[in-house]
């Protein structure tokens, strides 16, 4: 039995997240959505997340940040961004997510990617570099990422 991959979208602009959530669950993506960083990582500390689809610029905790978090925690797990201003995202960011989509784009952009990705990170297929896909690890990622979020005071 092969499962949905099951897909984080993490923004702050509730409609797009929507968008995005429709676009994706019709085509049998699990999707999981949460409106800012601490929230997002809360939900991949909880749940088996196959690709993060990350927005750059948000309050509280920016794209930069919850990538940085993510990375250290959980490198397996694959990381689409997004951004409507590429100029102001730092090259090591870029260098460090596997795919980036500038916000506006036709949704054939963004799905393109998702399925580059998901395909690339799947069960069965050859791993990127330095990432591996396993139960074991993703239930290893949950207990890391607990309790290590930032919190607003």
């Amino acid at each position: 039995m092969s499962h949905s991959p099951a897909v984080l979208c993490i923004d702050d602009n509730v409609l797009g997240l929507a968008v995005r959530k429709a676009m994706l669950e019709s085509l049998d993506y699990r999707v999981f959505t949460a409106e800012n960083g601490p929230e997002g990582l809360e939900i991949a500390s909880k749940e088996d997340i196959d690709l993060v689809i990350l927005d750059y610029q948000m309050p509280e905790m920016d794209g930069g940040e919850v990538a940085e978090q993510l990375r250290s925690r959980c490198s397996h797990i694959p990381i689409l961004l997004l951004s409507g201003f590429p100029g102001r995202i730092p090259r090591s960011l870029l260098a460090a997510v596997d795919g980036f989509v500038l916000k506006g784009s036709s949704p054939d952009v963004l799905l393109k990617e998702v399925e580059r990705i998901t395909r690339e990170s799947s069960p069965g297929t050859l791993p990127m570099p330095g990432r591996r896909r396993s139960r074991e690890l993703s239930r290893g990622c949950r207990r890391s990422l607990r309790g290590r979020q930032k919190r607003k005071p």
